[in-house]
């Protein structure tokens, strides 16, 4: 299990959900917003009617599995195990054949291997009794609640893009525990083809800045290749040097099958589910910049990192007037609710504000974490001249 390191963790606030920020050195000086013609945007058919299809999953019976536990692991409720049963042309009350292939209709959970066997070991825990059942909490969180997901709003999928366009990048101040820790950026790149489809790279570049980069340098790329047209992600690219770890990760994604194909170094490749509409750990934060923000709602989206699924969700909690290096902006207030057991101490420890226009773009994020707290503010920006508007961002209050 990799260890979790602290410099690294306060360095990957951007994006806000999971991670995959850039630090970079940035020339001293005045700091603002400025614009740069954005390029023609490509046309392609959409995909989503396709993408809409309904989902079925083709799970291979393990020893130990029983309609109960696999439905319970698939739909949250083991009161599905006999509909799931007679779904399949099967006796509810026989355990399914080892090695069978049975087709699971529209879940609402998406575990990987490694998930369904931490469950099948917990469930065999619990059949031993309460003591036997007692695990300690994993570092990579507990499954999504449904207090969590309660009154979430129901958004159409957005239709066009009014935030960002290629040519846009922020850059951003990093304090940690009130000391500078760098400069992070994130960019727009020039369209490029993927699977057929034509996407934005995405991309993220990470370096410290001295004098971390001295005793723990830093040196991460990662890429997500977001769908210009059906605003999906189709690939995610991440390399990674952080002192003395290093490790290189590449998914592939096929949207319509809902099926990820993933390799973390030489490892062999894994082919997992997805849920329907799955973002990566950077494409999230870019879609959640096109939703129609409203204070008070909160917002579903689901998103894959290092091969697990995830229901991420964002609450609007309010709106306010925030003042950083490049200047006073009209936001609104957000909070990603985030994983327990990472290193932020619970999943309501991140303040994210964006602005209150159609760019949404991030000027501040703050949270606390185990080792103290990270302070993100927007010192300059490029952005594109969407529609004709200039590169001008309304709810810039004062300079």
């Amino acid at each position: 299990m990799r260890r979790l390191r602290p410099l690294p963790l306060f360095l990957s606030c951007l994006p806000f959900l999971l991670g995959g920020c850039s630090l970079l050195f940035v020339a001293k000086g005045r700091t603002d917003i400025s614009s740069t013609k954005e390029a023609p945007v490509p046309t392609a058919v959409s995909l989503e009617k396709e993408m809409s299809k309904k989902v079925v999953l083709h799970y291979e019976v393990k020893p130990g599995d029983s309609w109960e536990f696999l439905a319970e692991a698939y739909y949250g409720s083991s009161k599905k195990a006999k509909a799931l049963a007679r779904a399949n042309r099967m006796d509810p009350a026989k355990k399914p054949p080892v090695g069978r292939t049975i087709s699971i209709a529209e879940p609402v959970y998406f575990p990987n291997g490694k998930e369904m066997d931490a469950k099948r070991e917990q469930s065999a825990k619990k059949a031993k009794g309460p003591a036997a059942a007692q695990t300690p909490p994993s570092d990579l969180g507990e499954a999504d609640t449904a207090q969590d997901e309660k009154d979430v709003a129901l958004v159409p999928r957005p239709r066009a893009n009014k935030a960002f366009g290629s040519g846009e990048k922020l850059t951003f101040e990093v304090r940690a525990i009130g000391v500078l820790g760098g400069y992070a950026t994130l960019s727009v790149e020039d369209y490029k083809k993927v699977q057929g489809r034509p996407c934005y790279p995405l991309v993220a570049r990470a370096k410290t800045a001295f004098p971390f980069s001295t005793f723990y340098p830093v040196n991460d790329v990662q890429t997500s290749f977001f769908d210009v047209v059906d605003f999906i992600t189709w690939g995610f690219e991440n390399d990674v040097h952080e002192g003395d770890y290093q490790a290189r990760n590449r998914e592939t994604y096929d949207q319509l099958k809902h099926r990820l194909t993933r390799q973390h170094n030489q490892e062999p490749v894994e082919d997992l589910d997805v849920q329907p509409f799955t973002q990566d750990i950077i494409s999230c934060f870019y879609y959640f910049r096109l939703l129609p923000l409203e204070v008070g709602k909160k917002y579903l989206i689901p998103t894959c990192s290092g091969g697990k699924n995830y229901k991420l969700i964002v609450k609007v909690v309010g709106r306010e007037r925030v003042k950083c290096p490049a200047g006073t902006f009209d936001c609104f207030k957000a909070k990603p609710f985030v994983k327990y057991g990472t290193v932020f101490r619970n999943k309501e420890d991140i303040d994210l504000w964006v602005t209150a226009d159609d760019r949404h773009i991030p000027v501040r994020i703050k949270s606390a974490i185990v080792i103290g707290s990270i302070d993100v503010s927007l010192l300059d920006a490029v952005v594109p001249d969407m529609s004709g508007d200039g590169g001008k961002l309304t709810s810039r209050v004062s300079n």
